[in-house]
């Protein structure tokens, strides 16, 4: 691992803090609290509960402990670093997390009284010189568009911004008054299915709504749609262990694919239900009204948690958005995406100062 001991600095005159990576186990509690406290306003906007995020991973531990003998994918989905002060209290972190496609930086917080000591910094860096350690290539992570101290820093660091997004909220009230709109005439609502047909079908629209510039940061791979054959066997054991149950349809324009949309309510108090579309950006503005009804619905009838319903859209897709905020999501946050592509060698930029 990268520090193998803890490393030292002096916040103040009157403060000693030590970074070290973060052990799930024994800090999730204490990171907790610290989230809690840096993201209150976030949180609440979306109705959504860190200790809801981090109980869904603990249920899933020991299924990605397992998948972990196999591929590393799953070895190092949650890792991280921390501060803390004398008193061993946590005051600052960030998780970083390997997926499919690239590795993620999330969960930046310094707590409020220890900000502008460039903490905040020296994680950053060390996160990204433990995914390089394990072949990292590439690293994203969001920003809020109101965080410019923070934008800056990464800017400096290196990465680049590729993308923006636009959350929604709809409060669980909104659900009771969503009606049911019909597709147009000429689409087709077809039951979600994994073949090999079906499964090209989303790759090809997938690299249709990804812009070429997204791509060379968030690429649209294949594996995401043609997965391993362990994968596959495992996932239909897998998903009712876990209770996972999401509603998913594909809309065909005669026989194309133009269209795959997603409902996922929440299985806990704290964690938000969510859609997801994505869909042909020829059909787009006449598909939206629909198929945002037809997930708000089909999350009316399915669910027994009385939580927000989450979605996010690229904010260049004004279409999609529009329609939403129709059927009563407000805005909460605006994030911008941004990228680094990680070389054999770190910029100097990555020594600590």
């Amino acid at each position: 691992m990268i520090f193998q001991e803890c490393v030292t600095v002096s916040a103040d005159e009157n403060r000693e803090l030590k970074m070290r990576e973060w052990n799930f186990e024994k800090d999730h509690e204490n990171v907790i609290k610290l989230l809690d406290i840096v993201f209150e306003k976030e949180l609440e906007s979306k109705g959504l509960m860190v200790k809801a995020i981090f109980d869904e991973y603990k249920s899933i531990r020991p299924i990605m402990n397992f998948l972990g003998l196999f591929s590393k994918n799953y070895r190092h989905g949650f890792d991280g670093f921390v501060f803390e002060n004398e008193d061993g209290e946590i005051v600052a972190s960030v998780n970083i997390g390997y997926s499919l496609y690239y590795w993620e930086l999330s969960m930046v917080a310094t707590h409020p009284d220890y900000r502008r000591q460039g903490l905040a910094k020296q994680l950053v860096i060390a996160a990204i010189k433990h995914a390089k350690e394990y072949g990292a290539q590439l690293c994203v992570l969001e920003v809020s568009k109101e965080n410019e101290p923070a934008y800056k820093l990464y800017r400096n660091l290196g990465f680049v911004h590729y993308d923006s997004i636009t959350r929604q909220s709809l409060a669980y009230s909104g659900l009771s008054e969503i009606p049911m709109i019909d597709l147009p005439e000429g689409y087709e609502l077809r039951e979600f299915d994994r073949s090999k047909k079906s499964n090209q079908a989303r790759y090809d629209l997938d690299l249709k709504v990804t812009p070429e510039d997204v791509q060379v940061f968030n690429p649209v791979d294949k594996r995401k749609y043609f997965k391993p054959l362990l994968i596959r066997i495992l996932r239909p054991i897998i998903r009712p262990l876990l209770k996972i149950k999401n509603y998913d349809w594909f809309v065909y324009s005669g026989e194309n694919l133009v269209g795959h949309v997603s409902a996922s309510p929440s299985r806990r108090e704290g964690a938000p239900h969510g859609i997801a579309l994505m869909l042909d950006p020829a059909h787009a503005q006449i598909l939206s009204e629909p198929m945002i009804s037809h997930s708000l619905v089909t999350l009316k009838k399915n669910t027994t948690v009385a939580g927000n319903t989450l979605v996010e859209f690229r904010t260049s897709e004004t279409d999609q958005l529009e329609t939403t905020r129709k059927y009563g999501f407000i805005d909460v946050e605006s994030m911008h995406l941004l990228g680094l592509k990680i070389e054999e060698e770190l910029p100097p930029s990555f020594l600590f100062q």
